[in-house]
């Protein structure tokens, strides 16, 4: 109702998880079409033709219960591995003696029985997997295209009102079902061009739509007929209506950090770096101040941004310090990756930097501030988000190999050679960028496998392209190892009780960050409203810097 109240039409999507599920959550073993597993370790029942055929007369009635709720009608979730992809694909349809072998059939008798129930005028959409990706990805047989082709020809013929064309498959191939900021934006819209050039009814595409200037090409070119967005939704609520109200610079751009997806795969309330408000929209609304206080706010990065953001659009007199010339913190370095789509991360500090400029906050850059300008100034509030340093480390270049930090070569003040160690425990990124150059790397990692950085979440879809690109790029992967000197020869490597020199001409060290709080415990205790927030705070993420901004802004 409050969907038809605001004038859009409601269609339910409605899927069933087969062997996505888990006994933990749904209280008994999951079914598939045969007793493979989807997850190492967890039990799968093989269903039985009679029970396939009941499954088929649920979706049905689940349709009808749709119809009686007032939606105006319904979509299939034939796709990222929920069961009518299970039928659909040889990885976990094995086996079969029935007509469901071929396994399309439970699709279409899905189908055949939801327009039984609901009348052939109302509308069902499906979603589908137009590739999981299985063979290139992980040398499986799987789903292609070339089935799906037929499929959706098929579906037409039956009734299906539109086909929504996404990719991928949980569990296995997921970063295809939710792109990361390494995939281009766009990057399944060649699948709805290859589906409307079969069909005759709408097709919708998906993944990596954020950009509205890109989404009104896509329209208009004619490769779809609609878009679909997700995590663009979760990142602003209101993005088809700013896109279509002209204010495309207000749009707060999803980035594909997949911190949502995260969230979803723990079975937690999602979260968003951009939005610190989704979720909680009423609790963080922000209130205006009845008393405007003069509040200063060192650093700008995304905590000291967002902090000053939230505290200015309450109405408090803002004054934004900054020591260097940009704005933008270390989001300006994580976006600064050569080879990778990681310029996607300058769609936080880009929005908040236009969105600080339309409020009266002054900014100050080339500004460091101490205790001799805060007594000037003498503010009420103080926000300390001066960050965080880079980890040093205790080798240094010689005639032969240089040793460059990961943030001077991110920076562009250092340059890498052909062939390059690079060492620590945020060294993933770097190593893969360098393979995609086509440059000889080695990746030096103190554990049984790759160290993941803490932004790189194993159910982000973030783990799988990077891993892929390692391979591509021929990375030389030494686990359980670490560099104990750098010489003219090359960077020497301990690893099991025995040393090596791998000979290069460039090692980067890429170990983290130390956080910048001198600033914070020299004022702590004065007679002044004091807040820490970001890495000052505590080494995190861009989640936590944004949420204790905003936090901190919207409680003075």
């Amino acid at each position: 109702n409050r969907i038809h109240k605001a004038g859009a039409k409601a269609m339910l999507q409605i899927s069933h998880g087969g062997n996505l599920c888990v006994p933990d959550i749904i209280g008994e073993t999951p079914v598939g079409p045969s007793s493979i597993e989807q997850w190492a370790g967890v039990p799968v029942r093989a269903l039985t033709t009679e029970e396939v055929y009941k499954i088929a007369d649920n979706y049905g009635k689940a349709s009808l219960r749709a119809k009686n709720c007032g939606f105006d009608g319904v979509e299939f979730h034939s796709c990222h591995g929920s069961l009518m992809l299970q039928f659909l694909s040889k990885l976990q349809n094995q086996g079969r003696d029935d007509i469901f072998a071929n396994g399309r059939e439970f699709l279409y008798e899905c189908f055949r029985k939801s327009k039984e129930y609901c009348g052939e005028d109302f509308p069902i959409g499906v979603r589908i997997s137009c590739h999981e990706f299985l063979q290139e990805d992980l040398g499986k047989e799987g789903f292609t295209w070339d089935e799906c082709k037929e499929i959706v020809v098929e579906l037409e013929k039956m009734g299906a009102c539109y086909i929504h064309a996404s990719a991928g498959r949980i569990g296995h191939t997921g970063d295809h079902c939710f792109p990361s900021l390494y995939e281009p934006r766009g990057v399944n819209v060649h699948f709805a061009r290859k589906v409307k050039e079969l069909v005759n009814i709408p097709v919708i595409t998906v993944g990596r739509l954020q950009d509205a200037k890109l989404i009104k090409q896509i329209v208009e070119r004619g490769d779809a007929d609609m878009v679909a967005m997700c995590r663009p939704v979760i990142c602003d609520p209101h993005i088809s209506k700013k896109i279509m109200d002209g204010r495309d610079d207000d749009i707060r751009k999803c980035m594909g950090c997949n911190w949502c997806c995260e969230k979803l795969f723990v079975q937690e309330s999602l979260e968003c770096p951009l939005n610190p408000a989704y979720g909680w929209e009423d609790e963080y609304k922000l209130i205006p101040t009845e008393y405007s206080k003069k509040v200063m706010v060192i650093g700008g990065g995304v905590a000291g941004m967002y902090a000053a953001y939230a505290a200015a659009a309450r109405g408090h007199k803002v004054s934004l310090y900054e020591k260097s010339g940009a704005l933008g913190g270390q989001l300006l370095l994580g976006a600064a990756y050569p080879s990778l789509y990681t310029r996607e991360l300058l769609n936080l500090p880009n929005w908040l930097i236009r969105q600080i400029k339309k409020l009266p906050v002054e900014i100050h850059m080339n500004t460091c501030v101490d205790m001799d300008l805060i007594e000037r100034e003498n503010p009420e509030t103080i926000i300390v988000a001066t960050g965080a340093t880079e980890m040093p480390t205790e080798f240094k270049s010689n005639d032969a190999v240089k040793v460059v930090s990961l943030w001077d070569y991110l920076a562009g003040k250092a340059e890498v050679g052909k062939n390059v160690v690079v060492y620590g425990k945020e060294g993933v990124e770097i190593a893969a960028s360098l393979g995609n150059e086509r440059k000889n790397v080695t990746l030096i990692q103190d554990a049984d496998g790759i160290i993941w950085p803490e932004y790189v979440m194993g159910g982000s879809g973030r783990r799988e392209p990077l891993g892929r690109m390692l391979k591509k790029g021929k990375v030389d992967i030494k686990c359980n190892a670490k560099v104990t000197a750098v010489t003219a020869e090359g960077a020497v490597i301990e690893a099991g009780g025995e040393t090596c020199t791998i000979p290069c001409d460039t090692v980067v060290y890429a170990d983290g960050r130390i956080k910048d709080d001198s600033l914070f415990r020299a004022m702590k205790g004065k007679s002044r409203e004091l807040y820490v927030v970001g890495d000052a705070w505590d080494l995190g993420s861009m989640l936590t810097a944004s949420h204790q901004g905003y936090w901190a802004g919207r409680n003075i």
